[in-house]
């Protein structure tokens, strides 16, 4: 019965732009304006040419997920590729290491929207409004894709018409020299050591705007003829964030060239008055609200399909995690433990200590993706001809260099958790495999 439940699966009812909506929702247009004044100063204005670096780390790391689609179509993502390109072990601990950085972005949208909602209605506790946000997504996880995607289509749709405006009062400011500072060409290349530092840990802290494309891979056991689309959807997706979040950048610097925020914290609400005043300004609050929840409502649906595979390998309680829905088929006691586990946790920690979290299990992740396409097709396979070396071997290597350089410029702060974190997946893996001497029965994805 059990095994049959797990060969049934969920329905496939995501086609390619279902999954280019869920991608999108998970990267969220307006994402950008969250860090925008802090990555304005730390990359000392050249906020665009960081966004440029991190959409082209961004886009080899997404090739690789798509070559490994294609050999391993499951929910899996980066958990499944890596235990069967690498090793069992080596997939635990991405997998370990994702769950760092699934579990708490929802986290820290929610307990942002929170705080925003508790400043507006100071009556409401801050963790009442992230329970009642996070039931409300729950619910709607539980429901099904269907209802989640539908959902996600409003809201995304909503964003870009608001970067559409956003970008039609950058051009109208920026032809209009009077009303703002002179135009000039914004600098797109560092001009000396110090500036490409600078450059160097923008890029790192920039590249949480496209943390998401990679979930796209977790809703792979819900998409039609996945191993055709979810590669496509992947580069779709990365490509129209990617330019989008580039010329968000560079306009909006032009726009307000010249000027100087008054707080990195408040830099995107600055921006908006400047632009289009209170009531652009006041627009944008009320998108940015909806929009952080549908991210929510996303992350925990990607989160808890991970965890639907790990139970089913029994990697994490199979009682809890590796059973759908009966009506619905939907990994539900995910859903649920997410939803509770995002609640308490948010009541415990603040944003500072959450954003810590979540880099450090996407770069490790990435670059072991990128591993995994070099282990299974040029190693593996011996596919090691000129375009075959260059695809599988030069594309993918230049993807974990990358993934790793970024991970090394992190703040000391996330390497401490993220190493804290690993050894205590070291800890469990070792319990699990009684000192590593014997290899677990993990599924799907054992080792061949």
């Amino acid at each position: 019965m059990e095994r049959a439940e797990q060969a049934k699966g969920p329905p496939r009812v995501l086609t390619q732009g279902k999954q280019i909506i869920f991608g999108v929702s998970l990267m969220a247009p307006v994402a950008i304006f969250g860090t925008y004044g802090v990555a304005t100063e730390i990359s000392d204005g050249m906020l665009p040419t960081a966004y440029l670096i991190a959409f082209l780390v961004m886009l080899i790391t997404a090739y690789s997920y798509g070559r490994m689609v294609k050999v391993l179509p499951t929910s899996g993502s980066a958990y499944g590729y890596v235990q069967k390109a690498v090793h069992p072990y080596a997939g635990f601990l991405v997998g370990w290491t994702l769950l760092l950085d699934y579990a708490f972005v929802p986290m820290l949208s929610v307990l942002f929207l929170g705080l925003a909602l508790h400043d507006m209605l100071p009556a409401v506790p801050s963790v009442g409004w992230v329970a009642v946000l996070v039931a409300f997504s729950t619910l709607l996880n539980i429901r099904g894709m269907q209802t989640t995607i539908k959902v996600n289509r409003v809201i995304v749709g909503l964003q870009f018409l608001l970067i559409a405006v956003f970008l039609g009062l950058c051009a109208y400011k920026i032809l209009h020299p009077a009303l703002s500072a002179p135009p000039s060409s914004a600098p797109l290349f560092p001009n000396h050591s110090g500036v490409l530092h600078s450059v160097i840990a923008g890029t790192a802290l920039v590249c949480q705007s496209f943390l998401g494309f990679d979930a796209v891979t977790t809703i792979t056991d819900e998409s039609v003829e996945p191993q055709r689309t979810i590669p496509r959807t992947l580069i779709i997706v990365t490509v129209l964030m990617g330019a989008l979040y580039f010329f968000i950048a560079y306009l909006g610097g032009l726009a307000f060239r010249g000027g100087s925020f008054s707080s990195t914290d408040t830099a995107a609400l600055e921006l908006m008055n400047f632009l289009g005043g209170a009531a652009f300004e006041n627009l944008f609050m009320v998108v940015s609200a909806a929009s952080i929840f549908v991210l929510v409502v996303s992350q925990q649906a990607g989160i808890s399909r991970l965890l639907f595979v790990m139970g089913q390998d029994r990697v994490v309680p199979q009682r809890l995690f590796g059973h759908l829905h009966k009506r619905h088929m939907t990994p539900v006691g995910g859903i649920i433990f997410i939803g509770i586990f995002t609640v308490v946790v948010s009541s415990l920690v603040d944003l500072v200590t959450l954003a810590s979290f979540i880099n450090f299990g996407a770069f490790i992740a990435f670059a072991f993706v990128n591993i995994s396409v070099i282990a299974h097709y040029y190693v593996r396979t011996g596919q090691r001809s000129v375009r075959t070396t260059l695809m599988y071997f030069l594309i993918p290597l230049a993807g974990v260099v990358c993934n790793l350089w970024l991970l090394a410029n992190l703040k000391s702060q996330a390497l401490i958790v993220g190493g804290a974190w690993v050894a205590a997946g070291l800890a469990y893996l070792a319990v699990k495999t009684r000192m590593f001497r014997q290899m677990p029965n993990w599924g799907i994805f054992d080792h061949v």
